[in-house]
């Protein structure tokens, strides 16, 4: 095997980390924004009580 045939390969993994790591941000934001706000109330709520 020579390093010609797998360069071809470097890309389309790169790309599929890329895709991964922005597939994950963008979950974290939405799961943000769903219980985000409702959980800091609560431990503001459980700290000032």
């Amino acid at each position: 095997m020579t390093s010609e045939s797998t360069s071809g390969w470097r890309p389309v993994l790169l790309w599929g980390l890329a895709s991964l790591v922005a597939a994950a941000t963008i979950v974290s934001f939405i799961l943000w924004g769903l219980n985000g706000p409702a959980y800091l109330v609560d431990l503001i709520a459980a700290y000032c009580l």
